[in-house]
């Protein structure tokens, strides 16, 4: 073939696909005007392919989209600059909105399309859908979070939230009817018929928690543990209403129906309205709304007999969602549901083209098979199905999970492979049991299964998820040399002395499980040993939880310290505690705080004194209390003094929250001080020191 028949051929090829999917080409365009920036590229690239394929028609829609979707954009930009200029000028604003979204304390508002939403922090009984009209404080900006630990900043980004305040009180309020109130009544209904699959009493069992999350959506419902389990079995999916719960919603309605020989138009037409009326029970997120919108393109093509694109109408989803609200870009939800649909049809193409693994030649005409053989081409195919699906949906999500959730799950492929089958089953028993349930002998039937169903597959997850580096940080192991310090909120703080060392002051529940346990999980750390400083019962239920997601690590309390001290060996050095005498008063927490020596190296050695009182760091011989790096609280009755810090010759002081020492320059040569706030983070090791993420220099 010659080059001219060679570039009529591909061209011919290219503007076919143009042709089967129109819609695509309009949302490359609208992808990269959103994104901005070097997304621009996309935009010229999409209408200069189109324009070369002479395509008119299709780049007047590309166009017209990328136009109303720059216009949206400016005017949304435009209304966020003034709501946020309105913060920084005023310390109370007046607020007026409709109430889009509850959240734990406070409420998402909204004024539309082309307007964007606010965040009003603080204790309320405001309800989804009512228009209100309040005064509010602004709060200041989020910042970066640290590796792991829920970032504010970017979850605002992909709602469109402009800014944050704080409620003072509310004006006004008012129900009115809107898309949002009937949201509000689909979520009422929801949680009547959680209270069915949950009665009160029943709500710490686990079996009844992934019932109400898988069937209904209410993963409010799971607690922390269960979440868990599903989080390292690479499945967490399921507790999100997806297009996995409408698949099998609406697959298990076609069945009844079916059943009960139900012309097939009618069918399909029942289909759109049960599975709608579904996905406005579940809350109607976004991968809900997706997968609705599919399945309603796909039955009313087939209600008019027409051929239906899967990318046209994969794209017509994406250009709704993103022209309404172009925000959802940058939501790991919607990034997820529609990368994982486009791949998911990609492995059903390569599965459907793909020959037999097992099963008699496909080219054997279907009807010279013996039972058995057609069974085992049925089996065959399935099989492939599940293998080419679970795969294709683990290599979407990988890259997505990594960039938005920093975590790497190395057995999932095989979760989803053997929870497939126990999903529908599950999904039929929960739906089975919200219908006959009231029923006294058969709702104790169907009770009996929904739970056992939903056991089972809280059993096969817990099994995948507890495999050896089932659920991997996406950064490298930290050093053995490498310190951790963040402080906590409110002048707590904790701190991780060497990979695989001594982890000082996990803090309480709160304080692990949405501080401690992720920083320390992302930054590549591992403790050997959970050194608990505090009493009390919130100390305790910290260090446990810590524990349990650590299982190799060894807890240890200072209570039980003896007054000779501690000497702990692991790969990253020795580590000498030198607690306080028993004669010392303990009415204060912090007096029974020890100095901790770790000793690296002759060249590394870190003093962690903490909020440690004067009589431990008295009960330390001399040798000891030098140090290349000293971390400093501040006992509340007897702080270390100026002197005794200046002692121990450190290059470098670290200041805790809530420690207040006012080192002159001269007491503090040649030692550079950092002074750490709440919410900041440190990691240091011999070669540099970072704090909040960037490289730090000595002032």
């Amino acid at each position: 073939m010659s080059r001219p028949q060679h570039r009529q051929c591909w061209q011919s090829r290219l503007r076919r696909q143009a042709l089967a999917a129109p819609l695509l080409p309009p949302l490359v365009a609208v992808v990269g005007i959103i994104s901005g920036g070097v997304g621009w590229l996309l935009t010229i690239a999409a209408l200069l392919v189109v324009l070369y394929l002479r395509l008119w028609r299709i780049a007047t829609a590309l166009g017209l989209c990328a136009a109303v979707a720059w216009l949206h954009g400016e005017l949304i930009e435009n209304n966020a600059a003034e709501i946020r200029a309105l913060a920084r000028q005023h310390d109370l604003v007046q607020l007026e909105g409709t109430v889009e979204k509850t959240l734990r304390k406070g409420v998402i508002l909204g004024n539309g399309l082309c307007a964007p939403t606010v965040v009003v922090r603080g204790e309320t009984d405001l309800e989804i859908g009512e228009r209100v009209s309040l005064w509010a404080e602004p709060l200041e900006p989020r910042q970066p979070s640290p590796p792991g630990v829920f970032d504010a900043a970017a979850w605002c980004r992909g709602q469109g939230i402009a800014a944050e305040f704080y409620l003072v009180r509310v004006e006004a309020r008012c129900a009115e009817f809107s898309l949002h109130r009937l949201r509000y009544y689909g979520l009422t209904a929801r949680e009547f018929l959680a209270n069915l699959l949950m009665p009160p009493g029943t709500e710490t069992e686990e079996a009844r928690q992934v019932l109400c999350a898988l069937v209904l959506g209410a993963r409010e419902r799971a607690e922390d543990e269960v979440l868990d389990v599903f989080r390292r079995g690479g499945c967490l999916h399921a507790f999100a209403v997806s297009g996995l719960h409408v698949g099998l919603f609406s697959g298990i309605l076609l069945l009844l129906l079916r059943c009960v020989r139900c012309p097939v138009r009618l069918a399909h037409f029942t289909v759109i309205v049960g599975v709608g009326l579904y996905v406005l029970l579940t809350g109607s997120s976004v991968p809900a709304l997706r997968a609705y919108l599919l399945l309603v393109i796909m039955l009313g093509a087939l209600l008019l007999r027409r051929r239906c694109s899967l990318t046209n109408a994969w794209s017509f989803a994406a250009l709704l969602v993103l022209l309404v609200t172009p925000s959802q870009l940058f939501n790991a939800g919607f990034l997820l549901s529609f990368a994982v649909y486009a791949v998911l049809c990609m492995g059903l193409h390569f599965c459907m083209a793909e020959s037999p693994w097992f099963s008699p030649d496909s080219y054997i005409p279907n009807r010279i098979l013996t039972k058995w053989e057609r069974a085992y081409r049925s089996a065959d195919f399935w099989l492939r199905g599940v293998v080419v699906v679970s795969l294709s949906a683990w290599l979407a999500a990988t890259p997505i999970s990594l960039l938005c959730f920093h975590t790497f799950n190395t057995w999932s492929v095989l979760t989803n492979i053997a929870i497939t089958p126990i999903l529908p089953v599950v999904m039929f028993c929960g739906l089975q049991h919200l219908a006959v349930g009231w029923i006294p002998l058969l709702g104790a039937g169907s009770g009996w299964l929904a739970l056992n169903s939903a056991g089972c597959l809280l059993s096969v997850v817990g099994f995948f998820g507890s495999l050896p580096a089932a659920w991997l940080p996406a950064t490298l192991p930290a050093e053995s040399s490498e310190v951790l310090v963040a402080g906590c909120g409110f002048g707590n703080s904790f701190t991780m002395l060497g990979n695989h060392g001594v982890l000082v002051n996990p803090g309480s529940e709160s304080n692990v499980t949405f501080r401690t346990f992720p920083m320390v999980f992302h930054s590549g750390f591992t403790p050997g040993v959970i050194l608990r400083t505090r009493p009390g019962a919130s100390s305790v239920a910290g260090a446990d939880l810590l524990s349990r997601q650590f299982p190799s690590a060894a807890t240890e309390s200072v209570d039980t310290l003896t007054p000779e001290g501690k000497i702990w060996h692991t790969s990253s050095g020795t580590y000498t505690l030198y607690p306080v005498g028993k004669d010392y008063p303990r009415r204060l927490a912090d007096s029974r705080t020890p100095v901790i020596l770790w000793e690296h190296s002759p060249e590394w050695r870190v003093l962690y004194v903490g909020n440690a009182p004067a009589a431990a760091w008295y009960r330390m011989p001399e040798s000891a209390r030098r140090a290349q790096v000293l971390i400093l609280g501040k006992h509340p009755v007897q702080p270390i003094g100026a002197e005794q810090i200046c002692s121990a010759g450190a290059r470098l002081i670290i200041l805790l929250p809530g420690a207040e020492y006012n080192l002159r320059p001269e007491q503090a040569a040649p030692a550079a001080v950092i002074r750490m706030k709440d919410e900041d983070w440190l990691r240091l090791c011999p070669d540099g020191v970072e704090l909040n993420g960037s490289k730090w220099s000595a002032p």
